[in-house]
């Protein structure tokens, strides 16, 4: 059978239980029948990944096999085309035959550029059978634009990348972004940008197009509709009249597509001759321009004093919302009132856009409400406090919060049964609530929606950029109206958003600051998680004697599960494991008893890392066999990762080498599938101690390289020592001496430095080994007691008996 027949044979496999795992012992029977190879697994695998090179569709590794995720149709996201486009006849012509990467439209507000950009996309979109994509940059808009970082994650998701797997770099979002779309014919439209940003694909086989006011390299620049074709458009809406009225309304609206489409609304129970008596009334002459044009103006104003009253105030109000779009339930919270009736006499006189259940403003409306002058929109920024806060606690419950104001009873609230429900609004009003935030300025509201947004912005990293936004926004309220609590809350909110950006050195002086103003409040209930995290920092940039004495005087404040936990794995690292047990038994039995699913889990995986440390084996199986039933999707692939490569760490030590490297490769797959490099640097780090037991040196030291890669660009400290620690007995093995010295010596000081002393036993026993080979006995020997006093000092005592044993040697 050729490669081609067998990989149409997986692929056919797969699908016939597309989204159930399919074992890897059914793959290779649908693959190669009676007849599988010498080493059928890493053939499988060999296969598989080649097989995800060809397919669009997702294939994902279980623990036992593989599963076929058929992948949606690409996105689809184009506007509604208009039904009443005119005119525009030689661009649409010259744009549809147009084989440039970059279709750009230019030309001044109102002039139709958006429409032009709508009706091309979907008479090309044929073109493109991997779906369409669409932003609107808001580059001219009054308020905040829509930021490259903000767009690519919209983007992302919708290729289907998942929010936890999206870069913090803006750099590697734009690199990700196009590798989605390589191999794909996408059209990208990009309306209101300012500039041709890296939004543009600059992949084979897809397009974008993009909008602006401003010149751009290869542009078709619009002018405003001819008499014919605003003649057309007039016809479009029977709009009577006698030939003399018609020429003078297309005058009066400047020729201006938008002007002349909120006319026709306006036209739709009214006489043309009426019309354009109020048209030319006193009153215009009195009206502020718009971009220069008071025909505009004109035409905006007629039209709004047509609205019933209730109308007129709310798109006064309207003009006052910071974000792009809105619901209804923003509305009626700026009104006080149900909004749907209101908000319809808008859309249908064209003053307010609506695309299903959203509603927006044009530009230039937006400044035409803005100049009709409305209170600040503090009902607004209340409803999204009331609506972020219930779907943060629906999130995550146990997060520490500040306490809401009393917000009024009649505020539209959101129902979030729950976490989809919840992470649907919080998809959607994202960006509306931190513009909400930017536009709030030196009030408590600032803070508080910022703290509000806490918990979304923990459980979608992917959005730090906007956490850190909104967070800087808070600080800068609550220190410039001298509030120490929400001061403090806004420096732990800048720390943990650092903090999940990997950006621990950044994080450190933001906690710091944060823990001394809860002190000086004596704000215990502050204080507890800011030492918390404090102490998780201090542990990732390898101040582990720091970490544990944070951890510790919050456990003195209360004992919650999740710091035991942390101060186990620190333990974990710095000594004694004994007390690393006891901490995770307390853990467990807490998680238990508050019954915290994941935690039991995490928990009880916990324990059998510690007891791995200390060697008892024993222990370690019985913990597995416990956890592994437990691991379930929902705890994400991390966790089935890291578990996967304990039980190929515990099948090594039972010299069980096979099934460990078959384990071990598992591990590997499901971590380097979803990206996670601390969980590929350990596995990579396992099999190649695997291969070396099995004298395959070449390929255990290339394994350790991978390892060690992998841990420096992660800046793993822990994966680095234990990578180094591995190469060094590479070396030994194969008789390198000097190299295996320089490694294992290297991994020493990274141990010392990060008071890594549970690592830094079998770092330190190498050393002596090294030595020993080197006939140095006095050095090995002098190694040899250190590595015991390290063993013995930290609790790992399988350690301390091999080490006696070698001394009777």
């Amino acid at each position: 059978m050729s490669k081609e027949s067998r990989l149409a044979a997986l692929h056919r496999a797969l699908a016939a239980q597309a989204g159930q795992p399919v074992l890897f012992a059914d793959l290779i029977r649908a693959v190669w029948g009676d007849d599988p190879p010498s080493g059928p697994l890493p053939a499988l695998r060999s296969l598989v990944k080649r097989l995800r090179q060809s397919i669009d569709d997702e294939i994902v590794t279980d623990a036992s096999g593989y599963r076929l995720v058929v992948r949606p149709p690409g996105p689809r996201q184009l506007p509604a085309d208009l039904p009443d486009f005119v005119g525009r006849d030689e661009e649409l012509a010259a744009l549809s035959a147009s084989n440039t990467p970059v279709l750009a439209i230019t030309g001044p507000p109102g002039i139709g550029k958006t429409a032009l950009a709508v009706r091309l996309a979907h008479r090309i979109r044929d073109r493109f059978p991997g779906g369409q994509l669409h932003v609107n940059l808001r580059g001219f808009a009054a308020g905040p634009a829509v930021t490259v970082e903000q767009a690519l994650g919209r983007f992302l998701r919708s290729l289907g990348v998942s929010p936890a797997n999206i870069p913090l770099d803006v750099g590697e979002q734009i690199e990700l972004y196009r590798s989605k779309l390589r191999g794909r014919r996408v059209l990208v439209l990009l309306d209101n940008a300012t500039e041709l940003s890296p939004l543009v694909p600059d992949v084979d086989g897809c397009t974008a197009i993009v909008t602006s006011r401003n010149e751009l390299a290869g542009q078709v620049r619009l002018d405003v509709l001819t008499d014919d074709e605003a003649s057309t458009l007039l016809d479009r809406w029977q709009i009577d009249g006698s030939p003399q009225d018609r020429v003078e309304l297309i005058k009066l609206c400047a020729h201006l597509p938008l002007a002349l489409r909120i006319a026709g609304a306006h036209l739709a129970d009214r006489h043309l001759s009426d019309y354009l008596a109020d048209l030319r009334g006193d009153g215009r002459l009195d009206a502020l321009e718009i971009e220069g044009d008071a025909a505009v103006q004109a035409t905006f104003d007629l039209s709004y004093r047509a609205l019933p009253e209730r109308a007129q105030h709310l798109f006064r109000l309207l003009g006052q919302i910071p974000g792009a779009d809105f619901g209804v339930e923003a509305a009626t919270a700026l009104l006080g009132e149900d909004a749907t009736e209101p908000l319809g006499h808008l859309v249908h006189a064209n003053l307010v856009q609506r695309a299903q259940d959203r509603h927006s403003l044009h530009d230039l409306l937006r400044a035409y409400a803005l100049r009709l002058g409305a209170p600040e929109p503090t009902r607004l920024y209340e409803y999204y406090l009331v609506n972020a806060d219930a779907a943060g606690r629906r999130l995550n419950p146990e997060v520490h919060r500040m306490e809401l104001p009393r917000l009024p009873d009649d505020l539209p609230r959101h129902d979030m049964p729950d976490e989809p429900g919840a992470l649907a609004w919080l998809d959607t009003e994202r960006a509306n609530v931190v513009a909400a935030v930017l536009a709030a300025g030196d009030q408590p509201i600032t803070w508080q929606l910022a703290d509000a947004m806490r918990a979304y912005f923990m459980h979608h990293a992917a959005n730090a950029i906007e956490w850190r936004t909104a967070a800087q926004a808070g600080l800068q309220a609550a220190q410039h109206l001298g509030e120490v609590g929400a001061e403090a809350n806004m420096l732990g909110s800048l720390g943990l958003a650092h903090w999940r950006s990997s950006q621990f050195t950044e994080a450190l002086p933001k906690y710091a600051r944060a823990v001394s103003l809860a002190r000086q409040e004596n704000d215990l209930d502050s204080l507890q998680p800011y030492l918390g995290n404090f102490g998780i920092i201090h542990w990732e940039l390898g101040n582990l004697a720091e970490a544990a004495e944070a951890m510790r005087e919050s456990l003195s404040i209360v004992r919650k599960p999740n710091t035991l936990f942390n101060l186990s794995c620190v333990l974990e690292d710095l000594g004694p494991l004994d007390l690393a047990v006891s901490c995770g038994e307390d853990a467990l039995r807490m998680s238990v008893e508050q019954n915290l699913t994941a935690g039991v889990a995490i928990c009880l995986h916990g324990l059998a890392v510690s007891h791995q440390f200390i060697g008892e084996f024993d222990e370690v199986e019985r913990y597995l066999a416990e956890v592994e039933p437990l691991v379930t999707p929902e705890l994400g692939p991390s966790f089935a990762a890291s578990v996967l490569e304990s039980r190929a760490l515990l099948l090594f030590e039972q010299g069980r080498l096979a099934e460990a490297e078959s384990v071990c490769r598992q591990a590997l797959e499901v971590a380097a599938s979803h990206e996670d490099e601390l969980n590929q640097a350990d596995a990579h780090s396992t099999l190649g101690s695997v291969l070396r037991q099995l004298s395959r040196l070449d390929e255990a030291v290339q394994q350790h390289h991978q390892a060690l890669a992998l841990s420096r660009k992660a800046g793993l400290a822990r994966c680095e020592v234990q990578s180094l620690t591995a190469l060094a007995a590479d070396h030994r093995v194969l008789g390198n001496l000097a190299a295996a010295l320089g490694f294992a010596t290297e991994a020493d000081k990274i141990a010392e430095r990060g008071q890594l002393r549970v690592r830094q036993v079998p770092v330190v026993a190498e050393l002596a080994e090294i030595h020993r080979a080197n006939g140095d006995e006095a050095e090995a020997e002098r190694c040899r007691r250190r590595a015991l006093d390290l063993a013995r000092v930290t609790g790992r005592k399988e350690w301390a008996r091999r080490l006696i044993e070698v001394s009777a040697r």
